[in-house]
Protein backbone atom coordinates (compact mmCIF):
# COMPACT_ATOMS: atom_id res chain seq x y z
CA UNK A 1 0.00 0.00 0.00
CA UNK A 2 1.44 3.33 -1.11
CA UNK A 3 2.37 6.07 2.02
CA UNK A 4 -0.60 8.06 0.21
CA UNK A 5 -3.19 5.77 0.07
CA UNK A 6 -2.45 4.78 4.00
CA UNK A 7 -2.37 8.59 4.63
CA UNK A 8 -5.61 8.79 3.01
CA UNK A 9 -7.64 5.53 5.17
CA UNK A 10 -5.54 7.06 8.72
CA UNK A 11 -7.06 10.47 8.17
CA UNK A 12 -11.07 9.37 6.96
CA UNK A 13 -10.63 6.40 9.90
CA UNK A 14 -10.27 9.15 12.67
CA UNK A 15 -12.66 11.69 10.91
CA UNK A 16 -15.03 8.54 10.55
CA UNK A 17 -14.88 7.81 13.98
CA UNK A 18 -14.98 11.20 15.38
CA UNK A 19 -18.07 12.81 13.67
CA UNK A 20 -19.85 10.09 11.75
CA UNK A 21 -20.33 8.59 8.42
CA UNK A 22 -22.85 11.08 7.69
CA UNK A 23 -20.92 14.38 8.67
CA UNK A 24 -18.10 13.78 6.84
CA UNK A 25 -17.81 13.79 3.11
CA UNK A 26 -14.75 13.55 0.52
CA UNK A 27 -13.50 16.96 0.38
CA UNK A 28 -13.35 16.84 4.23
CA UNK A 29 -11.01 13.50 4.36
CA UNK A 30 -9.05 15.36 1.04
CA UNK A 31 -8.71 18.42 2.96
CA UNK A 32 -7.29 16.87 6.29
CA UNK A 33 -5.43 14.88 4.13
CA UNK A 34 -3.77 17.93 2.87
CA UNK A 35 -4.35 16.99 -0.53
CA UNK A 36 -6.99 18.41 -3.24
CA UNK A 37 -10.43 16.01 -3.73
CA UNK A 38 -9.33 15.61 -7.32
CA UNK A 39 -6.12 13.46 -5.89
CA UNK A 40 -7.55 11.50 -3.58
CA UNK A 41 -10.32 10.47 -6.14
CA UNK A 42 -7.31 8.90 -8.02
CA UNK A 43 -7.07 6.49 -4.67
CA UNK A 44 -10.51 6.69 -4.13
CA UNK A 45 -13.17 7.43 -6.47
CA UNK A 46 -16.13 7.62 -4.22
CA UNK A 47 -16.84 8.13 -0.10
CA UNK A 48 -18.31 4.22 -0.59
CA UNK A 49 -14.74 3.07 -2.24
CA UNK A 50 -12.76 4.51 1.20
CA UNK A 51 -15.51 3.18 3.73
CA UNK A 52 -15.63 -0.42 2.02
CA UNK A 53 -11.87 -0.13 2.26
CA UNK A 54 -11.73 0.44 5.73
CA UNK A 55 -14.43 -1.95 6.18
CA UNK A 56 -12.50 -4.55 4.60
CA UNK A 57 -9.10 -3.42 6.56
CA UNK A 58 -10.87 -4.02 9.68
CA UNK A 59 -12.06 -7.83 8.20
CA UNK A 60 -8.59 -8.33 7.45
CA UNK A 61 -7.31 -7.46 10.71
CA UNK A 62 -9.95 -9.79 12.64
CA UNK A 63 -9.12 -12.17 10.45
CA UNK A 64 -5.36 -12.00 10.86
CA UNK A 65 -5.52 -11.48 14.85
CA UNK A 66 -8.39 -13.74 15.91
CA UNK A 67 -9.32 -15.90 13.20
CA UNK A 68 -6.95 -16.93 10.83
CA UNK A 69 -6.74 -20.80 12.25
CA UNK A 70 -9.05 -21.98 14.80
CA UNK A 71 -6.65 -24.30 17.77
CA UNK A 72 -8.43 -27.47 17.64
CA UNK A 73 -8.59 -27.09 21.73
CA UNK A 74 -10.74 -24.04 21.05
CA UNK A 75 -13.22 -23.76 24.05
CA UNK A 76 -14.96 -21.35 25.50
CA UNK A 77 -12.24 -19.41 27.30
CA UNK A 78 -10.85 -19.12 23.65
CA UNK A 79 -13.84 -17.88 22.60
CA UNK A 80 -13.87 -15.57 24.75
CA UNK A 81 -10.72 -13.86 24.29
CA UNK A 82 -11.44 -14.33 20.75
CA UNK A 83 -14.27 -11.67 21.20
CA UNK A 84 -12.39 -9.31 23.10
CA UNK A 85 -9.37 -9.21 20.65
CA UNK A 86 -12.19 -8.69 18.24
CA UNK A 87 -14.10 -6.21 19.57
CA UNK A 88 -11.06 -4.18 20.79
CA UNK A 89 -10.42 -4.25 16.99
CA UNK A 90 -13.68 -2.60 16.33
CA UNK A 91 -12.88 0.40 18.56
CA UNK A 92 -10.30 1.46 16.05
CA UNK A 93 -13.37 1.55 13.49
CA UNK A 94 -15.78 2.15 15.75
CA UNK A 95 -17.98 4.57 12.66
CA UNK A 96 -18.41 0.84 11.19
CA UNK A 97 -19.98 -0.16 14.77
CA UNK A 98 -22.18 3.25 14.75
CA UNK A 99 -22.79 4.04 11.33
CA UNK A 100 -23.05 0.73 9.19
CA UNK A 101 -26.16 0.17 9.23
CA UNK A 102 -27.22 3.40 7.73
CA UNK A 103 -24.05 3.31 5.55
CA UNK A 104 -25.19 -0.16 3.78
CA UNK A 105 -28.81 0.52 3.76
CA UNK A 106 -27.82 3.92 1.24
CA UNK A 107 -25.42 2.05 -1.15
CA UNK A 108 -25.87 -0.77 -3.14
CA UNK A 109 -21.87 -0.95 -3.11
CA UNK A 110 -21.71 -1.35 0.92
CA UNK A 111 -24.76 -3.80 0.39
CA UNK A 112 -22.87 -6.28 -1.54
CA UNK A 113 -19.68 -5.62 0.60
CA UNK A 114 -21.38 -7.02 3.12
CA UNK A 115 -23.89 -9.68 1.46
CA UNK A 116 -19.61 -11.04 0.56
CA UNK A 117 -18.61 -10.71 4.11
CA UNK A 118 -21.77 -12.46 5.50
CA UNK A 119 -21.45 -15.93 4.71
CA UNK A 120 -17.85 -16.30 5.43
CA UNK A 121 -18.57 -14.91 9.38
CA UNK A 122 -21.82 -17.60 9.33
CA UNK A 123 -19.24 -20.36 8.13
CA UNK A 124 -16.95 -19.13 10.94
CA UNK A 125 -19.62 -19.28 13.40
CA UNK A 126 -20.36 -22.79 12.39
CA UNK A 127 -16.55 -24.26 12.66
CA UNK A 128 -16.32 -22.90 16.22
CA UNK A 129 -19.66 -24.36 17.15
CA UNK A 130 -18.55 -27.95 16.17
CA UNK A 131 -15.43 -27.23 17.68
CA UNK A 132 -17.14 -26.43 21.05
CA UNK A 133 -19.32 -29.21 20.40
CA UNK A 134 -16.25 -31.87 19.86
CA UNK A 135 -14.69 -30.54 22.56
CA UNK A 136 -17.18 -31.49 24.92
CA UNK A 137 -17.95 -27.67 26.38
CA UNK A 138 -21.12 -27.69 24.53
CA UNK A 139 -24.11 -30.47 23.98
CA UNK A 140 -24.61 -31.16 20.44
CA UNK A 141 -27.99 -30.06 20.41
CA UNK A 142 -27.17 -26.77 20.56
CA UNK A 143 -26.05 -27.34 16.68
CA UNK A 144 -29.61 -27.49 16.10
CA UNK A 145 -29.87 -23.84 16.92
CA UNK A 146 -27.10 -22.56 14.97
CA UNK A 147 -28.54 -20.03 13.34
CA UNK A 148 -30.81 -18.41 15.74
CA UNK A 149 -27.35 -18.52 17.53
CA UNK A 150 -25.65 -16.66 14.72
CA UNK A 151 -28.34 -14.09 14.86
CA UNK A 152 -28.17 -13.50 18.41
CA UNK A 153 -24.54 -13.17 18.19
CA UNK A 154 -24.66 -10.88 15.15
CA UNK A 155 -26.98 -8.53 17.20
CA UNK A 156 -24.17 -7.99 19.96
CA UNK A 157 -21.31 -7.55 17.52
CA UNK A 158 -23.63 -4.69 15.41
CA UNK A 159 -25.10 -2.63 18.18
CA UNK A 160 -22.87 -3.39 21.57
CA UNK A 161 -20.77 0.08 21.13
CA UNK A 162 -24.42 2.06 20.39
CA UNK A 163 -25.84 0.34 23.61
CA UNK A 164 -22.53 1.34 25.40
CA UNK A 165 -22.49 5.02 24.16
CA UNK A 166 -26.57 5.01 25.65
CA UNK A 167 -24.99 3.48 28.90
CA UNK A 168 -22.11 5.64 29.29
CA UNK A 169 -19.67 2.70 29.89
CA UNK A 170 -16.44 3.26 29.09
CA UNK A 171 -14.70 1.27 26.23
CA UNK A 172 -12.65 -1.43 28.22
CA UNK A 173 -15.62 -1.86 30.54
CA UNK A 174 -18.44 -2.42 27.32
CA UNK A 175 -15.82 -4.70 25.72
CA UNK A 176 -15.55 -7.16 28.33
CA UNK A 177 -19.24 -6.93 29.66
CA UNK A 178 -20.83 -7.23 25.80
CA UNK A 179 -17.68 -10.48 25.25
CA UNK A 180 -19.39 -11.84 28.68
CA UNK A 181 -23.21 -11.54 26.99
CA UNK A 182 -22.05 -13.13 23.40
CA UNK A 183 -20.70 -16.18 25.46
CA UNK A 184 -23.96 -16.26 27.58
CA UNK A 185 -25.86 -17.06 24.16
CA UNK A 186 -24.45 -20.84 24.73
CA UNK A 187 -25.29 -21.15 28.38
CA UNK A 188 -28.26 -23.36 27.94
CA UNK A 189 -25.80 -25.81 26.40
CA UNK A 190 -23.18 -26.31 28.41
CA UNK A 191 -21.85 -29.40 29.63
CA UNK A 192 -20.52 -29.38 32.83
CA UNK A 193 -16.89 -28.57 31.69
CA UNK A 194 -18.69 -25.97 29.66
CA UNK A 195 -20.34 -24.77 32.98
CA UNK A 196 -17.04 -24.39 34.70
CA UNK A 197 -15.19 -22.26 31.93
CA UNK A 198 -18.25 -20.08 31.71
CA UNK A 199 -18.21 -19.29 35.53
CA UNK A 200 -14.89 -18.41 35.41
CA UNK A 201 -15.28 -16.14 32.34
CA UNK A 202 -18.33 -14.49 33.86
CA UNK A 203 -16.44 -14.05 37.03
CA UNK A 204 -13.95 -12.07 35.32
CA UNK A 205 -11.31 -14.62 35.72
CA UNK A 206 -10.31 -14.43 32.50
CA UNK A 207 -10.29 -10.32 31.63
CA UNK A 208 -6.57 -9.77 32.23
CA UNK A 209 -5.63 -12.84 29.75
CA UNK A 210 -4.32 -12.41 26.32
Amino acid sequence: MSDTRRRVLDTARTLFNADGLGRVGVRDVARAAGMSAGNLSYHFATKDDLVAALVLELHERNRRDVFAALPPDFSLTTLYRSALTAMRNMLDYRFVLLSWVDAVSASRELAALEAKLAPGRFHRHQEMLALLVGNGYVERAATARSERLWEQGAMISSYWLQSATLRRMSDAAAVLHYAKLGCSLLEPWCTTKGQRQLRRILRGDEDGSR
